[in-house]
């Protein structure tokens, strides 16, 4: 048998190159499991001369990008000062020019501002504050008159008793923070004296109509290791509640539903299905009938009349305070031929 010439050779081995090329699976490097944890803060470095804040250099344990700077960041006490920032991979630089003048305390709050460079994994809560010299706590809960429900990032504020009510929006407040998901809002370490306490939507030093608005009918005496814990009703001037007009059912039928409160004054009842107002009534003797009512899912609504016009007032800001609408925690399900009967204990 005659050897294989060296051109056939070379043939044979090019042609089982190609098909096991052809037949391998190319499989690229795994680059590990995805990153789904936000920055953390490894080291801090402030900067304080004769209390004044002019540096602050946070160190994360990744690389770092801004979010939202604008919308997240903030101090309290405010101040006019300009704050000029800057990224360096993991290290986040902040400067404050002239300066930040502390009087006694403070609080950088940057939750939301920082994420992640490469996934973008927001760091949602980081505060840098100053040692404790007062041992008090401002704390309490914004929600809306109308729905009963939370307000989140809202602005909250503290002005100080020597500030008229004129003077609000030309005078940067004593404090401020923000409302959360649960519309919870929390203020430490306050310097003692007599505060008002406001909440608004969208910016703290103006007032717009249209925006969500509610203030303290009094003032809060803040002293060295007190607690105090309160609630904000906001409103919107905006919001007339012509939507909330009765929608006229001439249906006759022996569908009812009987409520029976512990309340007999300027309490009023609403009744809605599918988000429209079916019937509003007045509680008499401490019970209130809805008649009259198809078959189906219901839910109460109930508010104090305070100025006995049997309708939802709204408020003033700064003047008079809005009525409080309350949702009656249950659904109520209304079969035919039947009288529903439900205990409303109002605290």
């Amino acid at each position: 048998m005659l050897p294989a010439k060296p051109n056939l050779i070379k043939q044979i081995f090019l042609i089982a190159v190609v098909c096991l090329s052809a037949c391998a699976n190319v499989i690229p490097p795994s680059g590990g499991p995805l990153d789904k944890e936000p920055p953390r803060l490894v080291s801090k470095e402030i900067l304080v001369d004769n209390n004044k804040l002019q540096k602050v250099d946070l160190l994360f344990d990744e690389n770092i990008s801004l979010n939202n700077w604008n919308q997240n960041f903030y101090m309290s006490p405010p101040s006019e000062c300009t704050i000029k920032k800057s990224v360096n991979k993991r290290k986040l630089t902040m400067y404050f020019e002239p300066y930040f003048l502390i009087e006694h305390g403070y609080k950088l709050c940057l939750s939301n501002a920082v994420k992640d460079y490469n996934e973008g994994n927001i760091l949602d809560s980081l505060e840098i504050k100053s040692k404790t010299v007062y041992n008090n706590i401002f704390k309490g809960i914004l929600k809306c008159v109308y729905e009963d429900m939370p307000l989140q990032n809202h602005w909250v504020t503290l002005y100080n008793s020597s500030i008229s009510d004129s003077l609000i929006f030309k005078k940067l407040p004593s404090y401020i923070t923000k409302s959360d998901e649960n519309g919870e809002f929390k203020f430490e370490d306050i310097k003692p004296g007599n505060y008002k306490l406001l909440s608004i939507e969208n910016s703290f030093n103006f007032y717009d109509y249209k925006q969500y608005v509610s203030f303290s009918n009094n003032y809060y005496l803040v002293h060295d290791s007190s607690f105090i814990n309160t609630r904000l009703n906001a409103y919107s001037s905006e919001l007339s509640f012509k939507n909330d007009s009765v929608v006229n059912d001439t249906l006759k039928t022996n569908n009812q539903i009987i409520v029976n409160t512990n309340k007999d004054k300027n309490l009023m009842i609403e009744l809605y299905n599918n988000k429209k107002l079916i019937k509003r009534e007045e509680v008499i003797n401490k019970a209130c009938t809805l008649n009259n009512l198809k078959k189906g899912e219901y839910h109460l609504k109930y508010f104090i009349d305070l100025d006995s016009n049997k309708i939802f007032s709204n408020g003033r800001f700064l003047k008079k305070q809005s009525e409080v609408k309350l949702n009656y925690n249950k659904s109520i399900n209304v079969l035919e031929n039947w009288s529903a009967e439900i205990d409303l204990i109002i605290d």
